[in-house]
């Protein structure tokens, strides 16, 4: 296994996917002629033709930790087989993946994505595989009709952003995003993100949707403090800046939990805001069987153990995960216009600053 290391930890990915999940999509040109196993031909053709094939390269946005983990394991279980895990950012990762459907010459066996309108379009386009391996047809626990999408792609996890709060500041806690209208916390003790990216508007919509139509006038009543991403609010609240934060990640602050922080958080009781990761196995890929069965690995239980620490599984009870997939809100990139954007931000501007 070879690891391509862009960034030093998972969480600025998280929080650069989280404001890139509209990202534009381009076409284009020929693919490599595969040969894949069947889904009838059964598993033991499926790991015999992975076998042959010896390698599979992986784009994936998720966090390389995870990742390296996750290809750790599958080494194990399948030796003879290497994953290269290609870590970036989606919008680097897919304009390679474009420059390979356009040339012909496929690297990426698999990519794992966030940017759901660049997913749905190249499904349309017929750029990928139907899933073959046992839990992506249905043989197993992963549950197909929830999150296998036509066109062929499926859900493999997802990154969740919630409400923290400083267990030195705030002794009683935070339950819900409700508790944050708490008079103790008025003054510049609140952190929240400012709406300049089509996703983080839509984090406000699911708010108001959530809570009620006038919770987003109410915290800005609260007189908050306000950040330009989760990364710096998170670091204000382990720092105590701020006493609680509307917008953080707890991929950090179970680590920094654990090393001692005065931090905390807890997962809303209906359901989270976040971005959904989707996994692809590629027709431009050259190992389209061991993408298959790696594919297939990462939904099980363990392989969802190991890509989805603290954040979203899409099988329930799995370890060190926070919630399920189904639970994680569903965005809708087609109804966040650059017009809806400005003018969210404008009222937003109106009430918060």
């Amino acid at each position: 296994m070879r690891a391509h290391p862009r960034r030093p930890s998972a969480l600025p990915v998280v929080l650069l996917l989280m404001t890139s999940l509209s990202l534009a999509a381009c076409g284009g040109g020929g693919e490599t002629q595969v040969q894949a196993v069947p889904a009838s031909a059964g598993v033991d053709a499926l790991i015999e033709a992975a076998k042959k094939e010896a390698k599979i390269t992986v784009y994936s946005a998720q966090g390389l930790d995870a990742l390296n983990a996750l290809a750790s394991a599958f080494e194990a279980k399948y030796p003879g087989i290497d994953v290269e895990p290609v870590r970036g950012v989606d919008g680097d990762l897919s304009v390679k993946i474009e420059t390979e459907f356009q040339t012909g010459k496929g690297i990426a066996d698999m990519f794992v994505s966030a940017s759901l309108p660049w997913v749905q379009k190249h499904a349309k386009d017929g750029r990928f595989l139907a899933p073959t391996g046992p839990e992506l047809t249905g043989k197993g626990a992963y549950d197909i009709k929830k999150y296998v999408h036509p066109g062929n792609y499926f859900e493999t996890n997802s990154a969740v952003l919630t409400f923290g709060w400083n267990t030195k500041l705030y002794t009683k806690g935070l339950t819900d995003y409700t508790d944050l209208l708490d008079p103790a916390l008025s003054g510049g003790k609140i952190g929240v993100i400012e709406p300049t990216a089509a996703s983080i508007v839509d984090f406000y919509l699911w708010l108001e949707e959530t809570y009620g139509a006038d919770f987003v006038q109410k915290l800005a009543a609260q007189k908050p403090r306000i950040y330009p991403s989760a990364l710096p609010m998170t670091e204000a609240l382990s720092s105590g800046e701020i006493a609680a934060g509307t917008f953080v990640a707890p991929l950090s602050l179970v680590p920094a939990k654990a090393k001692g922080a005065p931090v905390d958080f807890k997962m809303p009781p209906t359901g989270a805001w976040g971005a959904r990761y989707y996994g692809m196995v590629l027709k431009s890929g050259t190992h389209p069987n061991a993408a298959q069965l790696f594919a297939d690995f990462m939904v099980t239980a363990k392989g969802q153990e190991l890509i989805t620490p603290a954040a979203g599984a899409v099988l329930p009870d799995i370890p060190g995960t926070l919630i399920t997939n189904d639970k994680v809100r569903l965005q809708d990139p087609a109804k966040l216009t650059p017009e809806v954007v400005t003018a969210y931000h404008t009222k937003w501007k109106s009430l918060f600053q």
